[in-house]
């Protein structure tokens, strides 16, 4: 093969879609930040995020990042970094649905990702929302059939609706930080 040949092809992306590798601003973050940045998150919701409570609801900040991964670099890094987040807070005392709901949140947020924009305010907000309730569905079916939790239906519905509301406030206010730091440089 000629030397050549193999330099002018585009670079392998090792997690996500196989696209060719940009070097400005709309090219995907590693995936070793990405985790980085995912167990510095549950760590810090697992330290402080129980003080900060609005009826019962805790912002979740994994759910936000796993998100935008999703839209951002596809269902194969999504899915990944959903995988090792959720086992994460699952090992610092989780039921055991964060594993199954993460992975399921980060791969369906990067099916969209071929029909969005993931610097799309209304986007990133949107699939939000249906992951947070995707990942409440998740703790519940887990709840009601493995653990034989009845009657949570009513207890987990309104813990949803306000997560919804924090989760997509948190997500609005990274995407227009992100924004202004893009323009700014």
């Amino acid at each position: 093969m000629n030397a050549d040949l193999v330099r002018s092809a585009p670079p392998r992306v090792l997690f996500g879609p196989r696209r060719p590798v940009d070097t400005g601003a709309g090219a995907p973050p590693r995936f070793s930040m990405l985790l980085l940045v995912a167990v510095a998150a549950v760590l810090c919701q697992a330290t402080f995020g129980h003080a900060w409570s609005l009826r019962g609801a805790h912002v979740s900040l994994l759910t936000v990042l796993v998100v935008w991964t999703g839209l951002r670099c596809g269902p194969t890094t999504g899915g990944w970094l959903g995988l090792l987040g959720g086992a994460l807070e699952d090992a610092l005392g989780g039921g055991g649905a964060d594993v199954i709901g993460m992975t399921l949140v980060g791969f369906l947020s990067g099916l969209l990702s071929s029909r969005f924009f993931a610097d799309s305010l209304t986007a990133v907000v949107a699939a939000v929302a249906g992951g947070t309730i995707v990942r409440n569905a998740v703790a519940y079916a887990v709840l009601e059939i493995a653990y034989g939790d009845r009657g949570s239906y009513h207890r987990i519905a309104h813990a949803t609706a306000w997560e919804v509301l924090l989760n997509c406030t948190l997500a609005a206010l990274v995407v227009l930080a992100l924004r202004w730091w893009v323009d700014r440089r």
